[in-house]
């Protein structure tokens, strides 16, 4: 995850590591050209409070802390500087050239955020454990069924089992019916689904370790998700022209996804699918 997006989640922080974070963020580039000591007098904390900041971001200390900040900051200041608007990026009268550039703006930001969010080495754990199940399972509401099954479509493409269960009683079924050979994808941007918490409940009971795909701020503690993976939450939930950005966030993720499953046996994944194409263009020439 971005080391920005790291530090505008204060939740695990305390008071003073909270106001280091808002420092930073605030004045990311006079932080980098400060040194320990004038930083502890800016936020009236002690080098104590630096470090255990530190430690919660995963990180050896100050000067770590630096370089990651120093990685993102072209990034950070960029969106910072935005007054975009993701709920309406096409304003009432603008010209057809005006709307095509404001969704393109909504598209760039929304990608930008999205890569910003994951955090590689959980990424690389959910897909390992997607490679040693024997099936995958994606659980979704109504709107986003055409994602779970464009990603079905993908990983059948390479000869991966997926299902994506449509009805409320087949999500119900199938969550009750696997076991630790299944791998579960759930997607719930804010967990408002009325399937949500019941599904997971049912995976964790089956001993079915679940991936998470939700906005930073649904964060289920019970049950607990093996693996999160966050999307861009720019848009209000209700209050919008439509979800051009939640759509594109989910798109990015699940792509994601699949580009890092192919990576697990690249050369095998690509002849398996060029196989597969040339067995059904000898069909067809056999029609």
């Amino acid at each position: 995850m971005n080391i920005f997006a790291r530090l505008e989640d204060d939740r695990e922080f305390s008071e003073n590591e909270r106001i280091v974070a808002a420092y930073i963020l605030r004045d990311p580039v006079r932080f980098l050209e400060q040194g320990g000591k004038e930083i502890e007098r800016e936020c009236f904390v002690s080098q104590a409070t630096i470090y255990r900041l530190c430690e919660k971001l995963g990180l050896a200390g100050l000067s770590e802390l630096k370089v990651k900040v120093s990685g993102s900051l072209k990034d950070y200041l960029s969106r910072k500087g935005t007054d975009f608007d993701y709920d309406f990026p096409v304003k009432r009268g603008q010209t057809l050239y005006e709307a095509v550039n404001g969704l393109r703006e909504d598209y760039e930001e929304t990608v930008r955020e999205t890569a910003g969010l994951f955090q590689t080495e959980e990424l690389g754990r959910a897909v390992e454990a997607m490679r040693k199940a024997k099936v995958i399972d994606v659980y979704t509401s109504a709107g986003n069924i055409f994602f779970a099954e464009n990603f079905q479509f993908q990983m059948r493409e390479i000869g991966v089992p997926v299902q994506v269960p449509v009805e409320e009683y087949q999500q119900r079924l199938t969550a009750a019916s696997g076991d630790g050979s299944h791998f579960a994808v759930v997607i719930s941007f804010g967990g408002r689904g009325m399937l949500t918490d019941g599904i997971c409940r049912l995976l964790r009971e089956n001993g079915t370790p679940f991936l998470l795909i939700s906005s930073r701020e649904y964060r289920p503690e019970e049950p607990k998700p093996d693996f999160h993976i966050f999307l861009a939450s720019g848009e209000n939930h209700f209050h919008k022209m439509s979800s051009f950005s939640t759509r594109l966030s989910l798109l990015f993720v699940l792509d994601v996804l699949y580009t890092g499953y192919f990576q697990t046996d690249y050369d095998g994944f690509l002849e398996r699918k060029l196989s597969y194409y040339k067995k059904i263009a000898g069909m067809r020439g056999r029609e």
